[in-house]
């Protein structure tokens, strides 16, 4: 009898104790930002992260498919015709196809290509019901000819009915 009593006092504390988790959860969270900006964002601010992270998984393959020099495997990612700036200023505007090309003969030019991925994101504008994923990375070219090179990366791909739109890079040297 004394463990019946004792197990039944052990759940409704646990219960309570779970009840009282989640109250302390939603209690903590914001209701909404009511905070007054000295600046206004010319895009947007208003933000869920993460958002559908089934587009994070889409934009990492494209990347294992271009370092592993997979470029055709890359096509079925990309919308028909797409936008793309790169971190020197090239825009491309145009076919998936053609920027396929591009991309395979920049990849003549390299023994082979390397990332170190830091950190991803997935994220929804909610303003403009757009998704987005973003990505930082350490980029280690080697080409054919010349010295490897090391570049810090981030990458934002805009992806619409499960396809990439658009993306552009920045890239910046690393301090060693």
């Amino acid at each position: 009898m004394k463990n019946a009593i004792l197990a039944i006092c052990l759940i409704i504390i646990f219960q309570a104790c779970q009840q009282n988790k989640g109250e302390s959860t939603a209690s903590i969270l914001p209701a909404g930002d009511t905070l007054s900006y000295v600046y206004k964002a010319g895009y947007s601010s208003d933000f869920t992260v993460p958002s559908n992270r089934e587009n994070t998984q889409r934009v990492l393959k494209v990347w294992k498919f271009f370092e592993s020099n997979l470029i055709d495997s890359m096509r079925p990612y990309f919308a028909d015709s797409l936008n793309y700036q790169d971190a020197s200023g090239m825009h491309y505007r145009g076919s998936a196809d053609g920027l396929l090309d591009i991309v395979r003969n920049e990849m003549k030019n390299l023994d082979s290509l390397r990332f170190d991925i830091q950190s991803w994101e997935s994220v929804h504008v909610n303003d403009k019901n757009e998704d987005w994923v973003r990505i930082w990375s350490r980029e280690r070219t080697y080409p054919k000819h010349g010295n490897p090179d090391t570049v810090l990366m981030q990458e934002n791909w805009l992806i619409k009915g499960g396809k990439v739109d658009y993306f552009d890079e920045y890239k910046a040297k690393p301090h060693l």
